[in-house]
């Protein structure tokens, strides 16, 4: 007759029942570059999204430098009130205006936002300006009677970022400029430095060196909006 083995024979376990510490930390480390992965594309599409919030600020800040002209006949001047604190602050300058040194978009005459989608509120005139809109205008379409005939004297230039021009002193002629510093809330290119007697802006697709953001008004289509309305 066989043996019969006895009831109380422990069960045997396999060597597979868990995870090493080896296995653990291959997992981890996959786990790791997967979250890695995923974080990249939602960073470009959180910048992408500002960017186009942006981008259609700067349209309708484009529209109400429009309709101010049409209101008041001359575009508005900038601000370059630094205090928070004071009653003129985001509002146009009285004039005549200073256009010595670089102007802000005068937000509050115009119902606009006062900085962009990476900007944020000042408290302080001592606070930096990152994010808050630069607005530059041309001399002769700040004095009132804005007409046909009116022709820019401030000579604004825009480039492309190959150095080709974008408007020129003969057509297209930019009388007002508006510009975000992007992402990196600061100026990049030709927009890093003001000139009063030789003004020059850079407007291009974005890159690791230019990520601003920019929108003129050209003398043609401005004269063009304010035939339309009746103005001239």
């Amino acid at each position: 007759m066989p043996e019969l083995k006895s009831a109380s024979t422990p069960p045997r376990h396999s060597r597979h029942a868990g995870f090493t510490l080896a296995e653990l930390a291959v997992v981890l480390v996959i786990l790791g570059l997967l979250t890695g992965s995923m974080l990249v594309p939602l960073g470009a599409r959180l910048e992408a999204r500002d960017r186009q919030r942006t981008a259609d600020m700067l349209r309708d800040i484009e529209q109400a430098l429009t309709g101010f002209a049409i209101v008041h006949g001359r575009l508005p001047c900038p601000s370059t009130e630094p205090d928070p604190a004071s009653t003129q602050y985001g509002l146009e300058d009285p004039a005549p205006c200073n256009l010595s040194i670089e102007g802000r978009l005068p937000w509050r005459t115009l119902g606009m936002p006062a900085q962009d989608a990476w900007g944020s509120a000042r408290q302080s005139a001592g606070d930096d300006w990152a994010g808050h809109w630069r607005y530059r205008v041309d001399a002769a379409f700040i004095a009132g009677a804005v007409g046909a005939g009116t022709t820019p004297v401030s000579n604004l230039q825009i480039r492309a970022d190959d150095g080709s021009a974008i408007t020129t002193l003969s057509n297209s002629q930019a009388v007002a400029i508006v510009l975000s510093t992007g992402p990196n809330r600061r100026p990049d290119g030709h927009n890093a430095s003001y000139s009063a007697s030789a003004p020059l802006y850079e407007s291009g697709e974005p890159s690791a060196a230019f990520d601003d953001l920019l929108v003129w008004i050209g003398r043609p289509l401005l004269v063009a909006r304010l035939a339309q309305a009746g103005r001239l």
